[in-house]
C-alpha cells in the first residue's frame, strides 16, 4: 500500500475518533495533519486530473511529473474541492519558456480552470496571483530572475484570507484575498516546459483538516531542496555614468549564491547500459558484459544511463553524438560516470594537423543529454564540444587539451541560425591547463563564442591556467552576434599561461573575455571571481553593448601585461557591487552605470565610506578552491569581506 493512502487513511480513523472525543482532539490533529504526499516514483500520475498541456511522468534524475507544451496555461490538480486552508508545497524546474512572462508554481483552492490562487516563479519577477472567472490577476509580486533548469522548492499556504508565498525556505510574498474560499490543490506551467517532483500537501496549523482524498502514491515525506534564491537582476540606468564614483544609497545587502543542487546519480539499474575499458562492441552492455562507449551511444534510448565504469580509455579518434541522436524534453539520454568511480577519457593519441580539422574529443551535436562526471583529456582540439540544444554537462573536468577545454558553437559551418546550440548548462565543471601548439591564443578554459545561440549558462565553473583566457564569448562580423550568455558563481584564474608556465606573446590571459568585434551583446556575469590572470579580470573585450557585471571580485589581475581588474572603455554597461583590489598597475575603466562598487584607481581601492581598502579587511588573501560533494564550490575564507570592513554585500562573498 503507498505510503500517500496509508497517511488518508490515518488521518480518517482520527477524525472518526474526533466524533466520539470532541472537537478540541480534531483541532489538534489539524496542526500536525498530511494530506497528501507524492514523488511520483510510482512512475503514474494516479490521482491528479489535468487541464491543458501535456503531463506525463519521466525520469529526471529521480522519476518527475514534467508539461511538455509552452502553448497555454497548463494545470494539474488533486484532493479534495472542499479542502479550505492548507499548504502545496513542491520543488519546480522550468526547463523551457515561450516568453519573458512564463513561468511555473503550485495552485491553492482550485474550483477549475477559470477559478484558482497560485505562487508563480516568473522570467522577472514571482507572484501570487488569482484567476477569478477566467481572468487573472496579480495580488503581490517582487522581482526575481528565474534560472531555468534549476529546481526551486516553492510553497503557498493559504488560511482565510491569507495568502504567503516562500521560496527555498524564505517568505517571499503575502496578499490577502477572499473570492475563492475551498478548492484542491495542483500545479501550474503557463506557457513553459516544466518539471515538479515532491509534492506535499498540509492542513494550515491555525485550521481544521479537511478530509484527505486518498489518491495512491509511493511516496514519503520529501526533503525539500535547498538551493537559495536567485538575487534580482540590476535594471540599468539609461544614462551612462563616465566615472567611477560609487552611488550614494543605502548599504547594501548581501547577495546569496545560486549554484543549484543538482539531481543525485541515480542507483545503477537492469535498465541502465555499462561500458568500461576493457569493454567489447560485442557484448550486450550489462554491468558483467560491458560494450564500448561508441556502440552505447548508438543504442541509448531517451530516459536510459550510460554508465562509465572507472578508469583509462585511450581513443584516437572522435567519439560524436549525432545530430539526430537526441533525448527528449521529457527524457534525456544520458552519460554518468558510474558511482564513486573516475572515468578517464584520454584521446593525447590524436594527431594534431590542421586547426580546421583537427579531430575533437567528445562531440554532442544531439539535444537533451546529460554528461555527468567524466574527465576528458588530450584532444587534439576541443575536449568536450557541444553543437546541440538543451544539454547539461555537470561535474566533468576537461585539461590538456589542445584547443579550448569545452567549447558551445554551431555542429557544422553551413548550420543556419536557428541550429545554433542553445539553452545548454554547464553546471559544477572545471577546464585547465588547454594550450592550442599554433599559436597558444586560442585554447580557453571555456568558450561560448563565433556561432552560438541564446540561453546557455555556466554555473559553478572553474577555469585556471588555459593559455588563453579563462571565458571567451568572442563574437566575429562574418557571422554576428552570438546569444546572451549567462555567467554565474563561477572562478578564473591563472590564464595566459599553462601550470608549467607555457604560453606565446599571442597568449592573452583574461579572466572572462566577454564580447568581439565591436558587436552588442548584452552578457550577464554574476558573482564571479577572478585573480592572478596576466591581463584583465574582466574585460568587454570591444562589446560595445550593455553587460551587467554584478557582485564580481577582481583581484590582482594585470601581473604581467598592462591589465585591468574591470576594462569596460565603451557602452552602456552596468557595474552593480562589485569590489576591485590589489595590484593592477591600471586603473579599473568602466563606461556605463556604477553602482555601489569599491573600484580600483591610482593604485588603491576607496570603499563607500571613505576609507582606503586594505588586506586586513578580509579573512584571507589566500586562494583556496575545493568542492563540496555535490560539485559546488567551495572557497573558504578567500576574499571573504569581515564584518565592519565596509565591503559587506561588496564582491562575490
Amino acid at each position: 500500500m503507498s505510503n500517500r493512502k496509508i497517511l488518508a487513511i490515518v488521518v480518517s480513523l482520527i477524525m472518526v475518533v474526533s466524533l466520539f472525543t470532541g472537537i478540541g482532539l480534531r483541532n489538534e490533529v489539524a496542526k500536525a495533519a498530511t494530506l497528501l504526499t507524492d514523488d511520483f516514483e510510482d512512475g503514474n500520475r494516479d490521482g491528479w486530473s489535468t487541464s491543458n498541456g501535456s503531463w506525463s511522468v519521466v525520469v529526471d534524475g529521480s522519476k518527475v511529473l514534467k508539461q511538455a507544451s509552452t502553448g497555454s496555461e497548463a494545470r494539474a490538480y488533486t484532493g479534495s474541492s472542499d479542502w479550505s486552508d492548507y499548504t502545496v508545497e513542491a520543488k519546480v524546474k522550468v526547463l523551457n519558456v515561450k516568453d519573458s512572462s512564463s513561468g511555473a508554481g503550485v495552485i491553492v483552492r482550485y474550483k477549475n480552470s477559470g477559478n484558482f490562487y497560485a505562487l508563480v516563479l516568473r522570467g522577472s519577477k514571482i507572484e501570487i496571483g488569482k484567476k477569478l472567472n477566467s481572468n487573472w490577476s496579480t495580488l503581490a509580486f517582487k522581482s526575481f530572475t528565474l534560472d531555468q533548469d534549476t529546481w526551486y522548492n516553492v510553497k503557498l499556504e493559504v488560511n482565510g484570507s491569507k495568502l504567503v508565498g516562500y521560496v527555498n525556505g524564505s517568505q517571499v510574498l503575502s496578499a490577502s484575498d477572499l473570492s475563492i474560499t475551498t478548492g484542491k490543490a495542483g500545479l501550474i506551467a503557463d506557457r513553459c516546459v516544466a518539471e515538479f517532483d515532491d509534492v506535499v500537501v498540509n492542513s494550515s496549523v491555525s485550521g481544521t483538516a479537511p478530509t484527505p482524498t486518498p489518491t495512491p502514491t509511493s511516496s514519503v515525506t520529501p526533503t525539500p531542496t535547498s538551493t537559495p534564491t536567485p538575487t534580482k537582476t540590476p535594471t540599468p540606468t539609461s544614462t551612462p555614468v563616465p566615472t567611477q564614483t560609487p552611488a550614494v544609497t543605502p548599504t547594501p545587502t548581501p547577495t546569496p549564491t545560486t549554484v543549484p543542487t543538482p539531481a543525485p546519480t541515480p542507483v545503477p539499474g537492469v535498465n541502465a547500459i555499462y561500458v568500461a575499458p576493457s569493454g567489447s562492441s560485442d557484448n550486450p552492455g550489462t554491468i558483467d558484459r560491458p560494450t564500448t562507449l561508441e556502440k552505447a551511444i548508438t543504442i541509448v534510448q531517451p530516459g536510459q544511463i550510460i554508465y562509465m565504469r572507472g578508469g583509462t580509455y585511450k581513443y584516437s579518434a572522435q567519439i560524436t553524438i549525432e545530430r539526430n541522436n537526441s533525448g527528449t524534453s521529457n527524457a534525456r539520454k544520458c552519460i554518468y560516470a558510474f558511482p564513486n568511480e573516475r572515468p578517464i577519457l584520454d584521446f593525447s593519441s590524436q594527431t594534431y594537423g590542421s586547426v580546421d580539422s583537427n579531430p575533437r574529443g567528445l562531440q554532442i551535436n544531439g539535444n537533451y543529454w546529460h554528461i555527468k562526471g567524466l574527465e576528458v583529456m588530450g584532444a587534439a582540439d576541443n575536449g568536450i564540444f557541444v553543437g546541440g540544444s538543451y544539454n547539461i554537462i555537470e561535474q566533468c573536468e576537461i585539461h590538456h587539451n589542445r584547443d579550448s577545454g569545452l567549447q558551445i558553437s554551431r555542429y557544422i559551418s553551413s548550420a543556419t541560425r536557428d541550429e545554433w546550440p542553445s539553452y545548454n548548462l554547464i553546471l559544477n565543471c572545471t577546464s585547465h591547463d588547454n594550450m592550442d601548439p599554433d599559436n597558444g591564443e586560442d585554447a580557453d578554459g571555456f568558450a561560448c563564442k563565433l556561432t552560438a545561440g541564446p540561453g546557455n549558462v555556466f554555473r559553478g565553473c572553474v577555469a585556471y591556467y588555459n593559455v588563453d583566457d579563462g571565458w571567451d564569448l568572442y563574437t566575429k562580423s562574418e557571422t554576428g552576434a552570438i546569444g546572451e550568455v549567462l555567467i554565474e558563481d563561477c572562478v578564473a584564474y591563472g590564464h595566459g599561461q599553462t601550470s608549467t608556465g607555457s604560453a606565446t606573446s599571442s597568449s592573452d590571459g583574461n579572466g572572462f573575455k566577454l564580447g568581439g568585434s565591436n558587436i552588442k551583446v548584452n552578457h550577464t556575469v554574476r558573482r564571479c571571481i577572478a585573480f592572478n590572470n596576466n591581463k584583465h579580470g574582466f574585460t568587454y573585450n570591444s562589446n560595445p553593448g550593455s553587460i551587467t557585471v554584478e557582485n564580481c571580485t577582481g583581484y590582482n589581475n594585470g601581473l604581467k601585461v598592462s591589465g585591468r581588474n574591470f576594462y569596460f572603455e565603451e557602452g552602456t554597461h552596468v557595474l552593480k557591487n562589485c569590489l576591485s583590489y590589489k595590484e593592477s598597475a591600471s586603473s579599473d575603466l568602466v563606461s556605463g552605470t556604477i553602482i555601489n562598487c569599491v573600484l580600483w584607481s591610482n593604485r588603491q581601492a576607496i570603499k563607500l565610506n571613505g576609507q582606503l581598502v586594505t588586506d586586513n579587511d578580509f579573512y584571507s588573501l589566500t586562494p583556496t578552491i575545493t568542492r563540496n560533494s555535490d560539485g559546488g564550490l567551495n572557497l573558504g575564507d578567500f576574499l571573504k569581506p569581515k564584518p565592519g570592513s565596509g565591503l559587506e554585500g561588496i564582491g562575490a562573498r
